[in-house]
């Protein structure tokens, strides 16, 4: 565990606070270890609402990840599986992005924005002020409408560059059950930041 504070704070108030704060601190870390993901073989990869069961294969040939079904098959020690899993979970992103975003800013009758894919760890989505959309790409691991909840978010933002009710009006134009799915994204998120 690290712990910042700042340089001017004496190492007795920092134990004093930590001391003081035992209880909360532990439940806290246990709690991230309750979350954290493991990568081994069998474990449950969150996909589009449901599940991709990661099989780790061992085997000669080209290290890679590939989708076969209900299971992601991974070629590689499990030393190698993180890296090689974040690898084609981005690479599917784009392209289910790209096409969702394609067909939501057309309904929205706006040309295809730029879309840049983002490792952002606390958020969906923004859009710059030059109008690039970025997506994070653990919105592959969220079921279809959240994802076109999150696009639709960020292509209301064309119309108000702010969130007062004239752009969640904008918002409900575009993706009328919002209230539902951004609740559901928020009680689950979480879970798709685990990698």
């Amino acid at each position: 565990m690290v712990v910042n504070a700042p340089l001017f704070l004496a190492r007795h108030d920092i134990h004093g606070f930590l001391n003081k704060h035992a209880e909360w601190i532990s439940t806290r870390l246990l709690a991230a270890r309750e979350h954290r993901f493991e990568w081994r073989d069998g474990a449950p990869l969150p996909y589009l609402g449901g599940h991709l069961i990661l099989e780790l294969l061992d085997q000669p040939g080209p290290a890679r990840a590939r989708r076969d079904g209900a299971a992601l098959l991974c070629n590689a020690t499990p030393a190698r599986a993180p890296a090689l899993v974040l690898r084609w979970y981005q690479r599917h992103a784009r392209a289910l992005l790209g096409e969702r975003l394609a067909h939501h800013a057309a309904r929205a009758g706006l040309a295809m924005p730029p879309l840049r894919l983002s490792n952002a760890r606390t958020r969906w989505g923004s859009n710059s002020a030059k109008g690039v959309i970025s997506l994070n790409w653990r919105l592959l691991k969220a079921p279809p409408e959240a994802i076109d909840y999150v696009i639709c978010h960020e292509l209301a933002h064309f119309k108000q560059r702010n969130h007062s009710p004239a752009f969640w009006r904008e918002v409900g134009i575009l993706f009328p059950d919002w209230k539902k799915i951004r609740g559901e994204l928020r009680q689950n998120g979480r879970l798709y930041f685990q990698f």
